[in-house]
């Protein structure tokens, strides 16, 4: 085959670079069609495949005819319109079976070869057809070897764009970018060289100089046209499968969350938000849980009921949110303790309950008690006054349905509070008894409120030095239907426990104050009446307003009523205590410090309490049997020391005429004691009033009451 009989061929390097270009981006966007076959929906996967064989293959097609639009030779080319379409058509069929393979879920060794060869034979085709869309009067000569070597960079081609689609599933997505403009260079690589090998197998005769055919398509707008359409669908293709990228990330990242925000309610339905605790709901499921595992194995378990003594008096006094801290470092002390499997739950604003396993009897039940208890102290180390009360019970024994395993812990948590609060307490059967004859005291109380059952004793006070009518104390009693006079000491701690203290202490801060305005009616001298007020009342920052509403409401001066408070309840409410004291100054209602001397008090604590008067503890004054004594030394320092601070001193629980006598020559100011009078009814008081001009004789000739 002689040079001198074939046309010379030369190419256009634009024309080349565009072509190389077109096959690169035909490349990559088979890869991401690729990537979008695999996300679709099963409704999605028919329409991505015959749209992205008709695009790919367009894009593959367009490739070649801007190639063959390249090569330049000295004639005018025109191309027959049914090779043509023929030769785009086995560019789709090829495109159609390379992506119908990628949708497979693995790609096996013979289907790859199979696939590729199958390609290669549609794509050698389609340049080939298209090679034979020219209209010519010779034969185009092929040289056999670079025929072979186009069909063999097809084969390799197509092979290496079907592996590629495959080992970029693994990828992630910024390593999947990189690796798929890689493979993109590669695949349009192996495109193009597998057409530039074709045409450099052509061989142009000379004579198709003078005898070209008429007719076809004018190789001018052909690539014009060719141009346009493959970078609008190539263009178009990558668009569109962006955009679908983008709704399917979005809608992915708003399905992650939308789980996340599950996954979190979820977690919030299940656990206390400040503790992070399990809260009752999760606790049924897992006390449930332990009960069917103890009933397949024959095993038992405890259950803890925790509640924190003194929180409230803390939680007022510092703020909801320091007591929020003390509650979260108490959570997470408690959980510290427990074994992995333990469940520790917050169900109420200051009580817990811990479900353990691996709890077979009272021994081990009072070790993790302790523990409990130490890890509860370690935590509120800093906040004075807060200590816990902890029950607990065994199941099957103590026992057999949740709500009765719990409530025998409750039962048995109350009995440690009865004991001295700070303490851990196992349940008893007779715990059931006791706490049903409370709880029927109780609803009797609640009853006997509403009866006006509830009266108000007073017991007289003098002063130490004339013995004339001072005041007096008002002292609640329950005269009950049955069983007569009930003293305070068995109702008062159960209204406490109940919740009924503030419903009491109001009802007698009514009965004295009414009392009040009735004996000034009458034209009676009326000594200051002190009242005596809880922990809670101290702490509730609106008592001085309803002390102020009740003496409006009868007309009684202020300087007629004083509060009594205990030594503990004023320390462990130091910040609000001293609050509400001064509003009660400044309402010109005196406070008295009771049972001074059986607390912590010291000498700063007396300087900050806004208060008129110290009583003696009567421990104190029982003890007293002459005046040199150890207990005569600590009443004689108690009084320098009110005294010294401008504070009035009354000894209380006077007995005796030597006690008597030695309040006397200790300089205190006040006495009341059965020495004098018992508490007694209000028309009794009254006989004191009358008789306030004569001074309680020394052999204690005043009446006597009760």
């Amino acid at each position: 085959m002689e040079a001198a009989a074939y046309l010379t061929k030369s190419y256009d390097p634009a024309l080349v670079t565009l072509s190389v270009g077109v096959a690169m981006l035909a490349g990559y966007a088979a890869l991401d069609l690729t990537d979008r076959v695999h996300a679709a929906s099963r409704l999605q996967i028919g329409i991505w495949l015959a749209a992205g064989a008709l695009i790919l293959g367009s894009g593959i097609w367009s490739m070649h005819f801007i190639g063959m639009l390249a090569l330049e030779l000295p004639m005018t080319m025109r191309y027959a319109i049914g090779p043509t379409a023929l030769s785009w058509l086995m560019a789709v069929v090829a495109s159609a079976a390379a992506l119908g393979l990628s949708c497979r879920a693995a790609l096996e060794r013979w289907t790859w070869l199979a696939g590729s060869l199958l390609m290669a034979v549609a794509i050698a085709g389609m340049h080939y057809t298209g090679m034979h869309a020219m209209p010519m009067a010779a034969e185009i000569a092929y040289q056999p070897a670079w025929v072979a070597f186009s069909l063999l960079v097809a084969f390799l081609g197509s092979a290496a764009a079907l592996g590629l689609s495959f080992a970029l599933r693994d990828w992630r997505r910024r390593l999947r970018i990189v690796k798929k403009l890689g493979a993109a260079a590669l695949m349009g690589g192996a495109i193009a060289g597998m057409h530039y090998a074709g045409m450099a197998a052509a061989h142009f005769p000379a004579t198709m100089i003078d005898y070209s055919s008429g007719g076809g398509v004018n190789p001018h707008w052909l690539a014009v046209l060719i141009s346009s359409l493959s970078l609008v669908l190539l263009g178009s293709t990558l668009l569109a499968a962006a955009q679908d990228r983008r709704l399917e990330y979005r809608t992915a990242n708003l399905v992650a969350s939308l789980r996340d925000v599950n996954d979190q309610l979820h977690y919030s339905s299940y656990h206390d938000e400040l503790t992070d605790l399990a809260n009752r709901r999760l606790l049924d499921e897992r006390l449930e849980a332990a009960m069917e595992r103890a009933e397949r194995a024959g095993t038992e378990f405890t259950v803890f009921y925790i509640d924190l003594d003194g929180f409230k008096a803390l939680n007022d006094q510092l703020g909801h949110r320091a007591g929020d801290e003390v509650l979260a470092r108490v959570a997470q002390g408690m959980r510290s303790t427990m074994r992995e499997g333990d469940t520790v739950a917050r169900i109420g604003g200051d009580e817990f309950l811990i479900v353990a396993d691996a709890v077979p009897d009272d021994e081990q039940g009072r070790r993790l008690a302790s523990r409990v208890l130490a890890a509860i102290r370690q935590s509120t180390h800093e906040a004075p006054g807060l200590s816990a009360s902890i029950g607990w019970a065994r199941y099957p024994a103590h026992g057999q349905t949740a709500e009765a395993l719990v409530a025998a812990a409750d039962l048995a948590m109350y009995n440690a509070k009865k004991n001295g609060k700070n303490g851990a307490v196992g349940y008893r059967p007779d715990m059931a008894a006791a706490a049903e004859a409370e709880f029927g005291l109780q609803r009797e109380l609640a009853d006997a409120l509403a009866r006006q059952d509830i009266v108000v004793y007073y017991q007289p006070k003098f002063t130490a030095a004339s013995r004339a009518l001072s005041g007096a104390e008002a002292l609640v009693r329950w005269l009950h239907p049955q069983q007569g006079l009930i003293p305070p000491d068995r109702f008062i701690p159960a209204a406490e426990r109940s919740g009924q203290i503030e419903a009491l202490e109001i009802h007698v801060l009514d009965t004295v104050c009414a009392q009040i305005r009735r004996w000034l009616d009458a034209g009676f001298d009326v000594p200051r009446i002190s009242v005596n007020l809880s922990a809670g009342r101290v702490s509730d920052s609106g008592l001085p307003a309803r002390v102020q509403q009740c003496l409006d409401s009868h007309g009684v001066p202020s300087r007629y009523l004083m509060f009594e408070i205990t030594e503990t309840v004023a320390i462990q409410g130091m910040l609000q205590a001293v609050d509400t004291l001064k509003q009660f100054a400044r309402m010109g209602v005196d406070v008295a410090l009771d049972d001074f001397g059986t607390g912590h008090s010291s000498l700063s604590y007396l300087e900050k309490l806004p208060i008129q008067q110290l009583k003696i503890d009567r421990s104190f004054i029982g003890a007293l049997t002459d005046g040199t004594s150890q207990q005569s030394a600590i009443v004689r320092s108690i009084v320098a020391l009110a005294h010294s601070l401008d504070l009035a001193v009354v000894a209380e629980g006077v007995e005796t005429e030597d006690q008597l006598r030695y309040i006397v020559e200790l300089e205190c100011d006040e006495m009341q004691g059965f020495l004098f009078s018992h508490a007694v009814p209000a028309d009794a008081f009254a006989d004191f009033m009358r008789d306030a001009s004569r001074a309680v004789a020394p052999s204690g000739a005043a009446p006597r009451y009760g």
